[in-house]
C-alpha cells in the first residue's frame, strides 16, 4: 500500500502544474507542434482526424483503466493517488490537451498509433549508447549519440558542458542509457493505467538479473524503447523492449544498445513476425523499402556490438570510444555516426547525428570529449570541432588532453574492428 494521501497527491498535482507553467510552458507548446507535426508526416490517415481531440480522449481512457491487483498488489492504491494528482494538476494547468501531451503523448504513439496504425515510413533511428569497464583508462568510459530529425534539435539541445565529470560510481541497479525502439503492428497491453514504477520498485533488487525479472513482470507499464542497465559489480543487461515484450543480453565488462533494432533472439523473431504483417497489409513482397530500412538498422546494431566487443579486448581508451561513436569507416546504413542520410526512400526528414560524447567518467583520468552540430552551418558531426573538457579537480591537465585530442586527427574513420 502506497503512503501519500489523497489530499497530498492532489497538492503534489498543482505544484506540479505551477511548476510547469512557470519553467516548462513554452517548451511544452513547441515540443507539441513538432509531435504533430512528425505524426502527421509519419501517418498521414491522421491528416483525416483530430490530434487535439483524439489525445486526451487517450488520456482519459487511461485514467479509467483499472489494474489487476491479483496480479499486481504493489500498486493498491496507486489508482485513487494518481488520479488525484491528475485532478489538482488540471486545477491549475486548465488546458486538457497540453496536459494530456505531458502525460501520455509517448503512450499514445506507442499504443494507439503503433498499434493501429502503418506508418507512412518507419521512425528515424534515435541514438546510441555504449559502457566500458576495465578500461586501459582506469576508470568507467560512458560514450554515445543523440541522432534525431533536425526539427527535434531544439527539443534536443541541452547546452554545452561547462565541466567534466565528477566521479561516477554505482551502488544499485541504474540506468546509464536510453534509446528509441519499436515494432509495428506492435501488442496493446491488457492494461493502460499510468503504474509508477518507481514508487512500487522493492529496494533489494541488487543485481541487473533481479532488477530485469522484477521488470519483466511490469513489462505492460513501460517502454518501448532499449535500455542499457548496470548494478554496482558492473554487469551490463541491455534491454530490448516492445509494447509488452522484452529481451534481455547479459554482459560484463561492456554493454551497447542502438535505436530502430532488436537483436536477441526472441525480440527479433517477434519484430520479424510483425514486420511481415505490415508487408502484408500493404499487399507487398518481402522486397520493399521497409524491410531494407530494417535491415539497415540491424546491420548498424551488429556493427556497433562488434566494434564495442573489440575495443573491450584491446583495452578500451577515449579515443577509440570516440572512434566509435563518429564512426563513419564504412557507408550508410552500417556506420554508426549519421549525417543527414535517408534511411528510407520515402524519408521527409533527414536524420543526424546532433550531439555526440565519451567521457571517462571515474578514476584519474576523467575527462569529456564532446561535439554539437549547428544547424544554421549544417555539416557531419565529425567535422565539428571537439571540446574538451578536463574531470573536476583534474583542470591542470586540460592541455594534455587537449594535444591527445589534435593528434588523432578525424576521429571516425578508425575503430578497432
Amino acid at each position: 500500500m502506497l503512503e501519500i494521501s489523497i489530499a497530498d497527491a492532489r497538492a503534489a498535482g498543482r505544484a506540479h502544474a505551477k511548476h510547469v507553467i512557470a519553467h516548462d510552458l513554452p517548451r511544452l507548446t513547441a515540443d507539441m507542434t513538432s509531435a504533430f507535426q512528425w505524426a502527421l508526416a509519419s501517418y498521414p490517415v491522421l491528416i483525416e482526424s483530430d490530434l487535439r481531440e483524439m489525445l486526451p480522449r487517450f488520456s482519459r481512457e487511461r485514467l479509467a483503466s483499472d489494474i489487476d491487483l491479483t496480479r499486481y498488489p504493489e500498486c493498491r492504491g496507486m489508482m485513487e493517488q494518481v488520479r488525484a494528482s491528475r485532478e489538482g494538476f488540471a486545477e491549475v494547468m486548465t488546458d486538457p490537451l497540453l496536459a494530456a501531451f505531458l502525460f501520455d503523448w509517448y503512450w499514445f504513439c506507442s499504443r494507439r498509433l503503433n498499434t493501429r496504425f502503418i506508418a507512412a515510413v518507419p521512425p528515424p533511428a534515435q541514438c546510441t549508447r555504449f559502457w566500458f569497464a576495465d578500461t586501459a583508462e582506469g576508470g568507467l568510459i560512458s560514450a554515445g549519440n543523440i541522432d534525431d530529425v533536425l526539427i527535434q534539435y531544439e527539443h534536443n539541445n541541452f547546452g554545452i558542458p561547462q565541466t567534466g565529470p565528477d566521479e561516477t560510481q554505482f551502488d544499485r541497479v541504474t540506468c546509464v542509457g536510453g534509446v528509441s525502439s519499436a515494432v509495428l503492428c506492435d501488442d496493446e497491453p491488457e492494461c493502460l493505467f499510468p503504474v509508477d514504477l518507481g514508487a512500487i520498485m522493492p529496494p533489494d533488487l541488487n543485481t541487473v538479473r533481479d532488477y530485469m525479472a522484477w521488470m519483466e513482470r511490469y513489462a505492460e507499464f513501460w517502454g518501448p524503447g532499449n535500455q542499457l542497465w548496470v548494478d554496482a559489480d558492473l554487469n551490463f543487461a541491455a534491454v530490448e523492449k516492445a509494447n509488452v515484450k522484452m529481451g534481455v543480453r547479459y554482459s560484463t565488462g561492456w554493454g551497447a544498445i542502438t535505436a530502430c533494432a532488436y537483436l536477441t533472439p526472441n525480440m527479433l523473431a517477434f519484430k520479424q513476425e510483425r514486420a511481415a504483417q505490415s508487408f502484408a497489409a500493404r499487399g507487398w513482397s518481402e522486397d520493399n523499402p521497409d524491410a531494407a530500412y530494417w535491415n539497415g538498422c540491424e546491420a548498424r546494431y551488429r556493427r556497433l556490438l562488434q566494434l564495442c566487443e573489440a575495443e573491450y579486448r584491446r583495452g578500451a581508451t577515449l579515443i577509440g570510444a570516440a572512434e566509435i561513436a563518429l564512426d563513419h569507416a564504412v557507408s550508410f546504413p552500417e556506420r554508426i555516426c549519421l549525417a543527414g542520410e535517408r534511411g528510407h526512400r520515402d524519408e521527409v526528414m533527414q536524420n543526424w547525428t546532433l550531439r555526440s560524447d565519451a567521457s571517462v567518467v571515474s578514476g584519474p583520468n576523467r575527462r569529456l570529449l564532446f561535439r554539437s552540430i549547428d544547424p544554421q552551418d549544417l555539416k557531419p558531426i565529425y567535422h565539428t570541432p571537439c571540446l574538451v573538457r578536463a574531470g573536476i579537480g583534474l583542470e591542470s591537465r586540460l592541455p594534455e588532453w587537449e594535444a591527445e585530442v589534435a593528434a588523432a586527427g578525424e576521429i571516425g574513420l578508425h575503430p578497432a574492428e
